[in-house]
């Protein structure tokens, strides 16, 4: 008889094991894991991970079966678990096996402990995220503090400042560090933010540091994260400096809450309403899905946040979020975020909307806050994978 060859599996089915797996990837985040990290060691496990604004915890980070990244602190209480068996080290839901995992740890930057003319570190101005991204955050400390305004989720006001960082980065040092990277071969994409500065203050210095950039660097794509402006007619400003994107964080959906969580953005700004015009007014400046703003998954209600994802899609907003972790000294210290199965459930819904309103892949990693955690469940949903593993989607090179 002729040896029959077994089929390969289906896209769709591919698309849901890849699904399970990011399902997976958000409780193990939430709920952690157990792990000896003596036996993990061999390995070149992480034996810390780095959480926002929480500096970096004892944890472990690896790959999924399948490709997808996952992260978990470690902890007593949860049911997962990593076991070294035969030389591998498996992953464990109580006794059921999840599958074999291989450690992950995000690619080491030695461009990064080069100098700038001045002597500063390029690692002290910018990061290079695992996308590829240089992120900078220009500000050491946000200005609400000084009026007792403070995002009640954020601790930039909370953790210990480096002594060596200027609280202002100059626009000068940034394009210089930006330079050395972009020559490396890295920065195929750019996003600058920090806290709260004076509202002229913020549009002279946004357009110095990219005006800085290009001038080495005349093709440019990036992102401002800029607080939404009193007078809107400045918006073009922003796009005719070079920036491709622009961002408003709101943080939560809610009108009554976004006053409560965010005193300072709510009453510097105009308020939820003035926001929500801006976001409107940007994206006739720079297009449908070229206007951004981050959220914080988890302090809204579940209906309430997916109305707002959908508005601002309707308008051509991508919204951003990730899961909600209180953070030490802040005003939200010891809430308890979300489960799981909200935390899922809302990233399902949203990332549905999004494909349903045509934003692409690019947009939704082009933003403050994109990444992973909606970005991967888009790129299945839409099959931007190949065979039974999905990669770290990385910016494409500028043209």
């Amino acid at each position: 008889m002729p040896t029959t060859v077994a089929e390969s599996p289906s896209k769709e089915a591919i698309k849901q094991k890849l699904l399970k797996e990011a399902r997976l990837a958000i409780e193990l985040n939430d709920l952690g894991i157990q792990f000896d990290p003596a036996e993990i060691r061999p390995f070149r496990a992480t034996e810390t991970i780095p959480y926002p604004f929480s500096g970096r915890l004892p944890g472990a980070a690896f790959l999924l079966p399948h490709g997808i990244r996952a992260t978990g602190k470690l902890s007593r209480w949860t049911p997962f678990a990593i076991r070294v068996e035969d030389g591998r080290p498996i992953l464990f839901r109580e006794k059921e096996v999840l599958g074999e995992i291989e450690f992950h740890e995000d690619p080491v930057h030695p461009v990064l402990d080069r100098r700038i003319s001045s002597g500063q570190k390029v690692g002290g101005i910018l990061r290079i995220d695992p996308h590829g991204q240089i992120d900078v955050s220009y500000s050491a400390e946000c200005s609400l503090k000084d009026a007792g305004e403070d995002c009640l989720f954020c601790s930039i006001n909370v953790r210990e400042r480096d002594p060596d960082r200027p609280l202002l980065q100059f626009p000068g040092h940034i394009a210089e560090a930006y330079d050395i990277v972009r020559q490396a071969g890295y920065g195929n994409h750019f996003k600058i933010s920090g806290g709260f500065v004076p509202e002229r203050r913020e549009v002279e210095y946004y357009i110095d540091v990219v005006e800085a950039i290009r001038e080495k660097h005349p093709k440019f794509s990036g992102v401002a994260v800029i607080g939404a402006p009193a007078d809107l007619s400045v918006l073009p400003k922003y796009k005719e400096a070079g920036y491709t994107d622009l961002s408003h964080n709101l943080e939560v959906w809610d009108k009554d809450l976004f006053g409560f969580i965010c005193p300072g953005k709510s009453r510097r700004n105009g308020g939820w309403e003035h926001w929500v015009a801006s976001l409107e007014a940007s994206v006739e400046v720079f297009g449908r899905g070229n206007v951004h703003s981050n959220f914080v998954g988890g302090l809204d209600t579940k209906e309430v946040f997916l109305d707002g994802v959908e508005y601002l899609a309707s308008k051509g907003v991508v919204a951003h979020f990730g899961m909600f972790s209180p953070q030490k000294g802040t005003g939200l210290e010891g809430r308890r975020s979300p489960e799981p199965d909200y935390h899922w459930e809302l990233a399902d819904r949203a990332t549905d909307i999004q494909i349903r309103h045509g934003f692409t892949t690019a947009q939704m990693y082009r933003g403050p806050g994109a990444g992973d955690h909606t970005g991967r469940i888009f790129r299945i949903k839409k099959g931007d994978f190949e065979g039974n593993r999905i990669d770290i989607y990385q910016h494409p090179p500028i043209d």
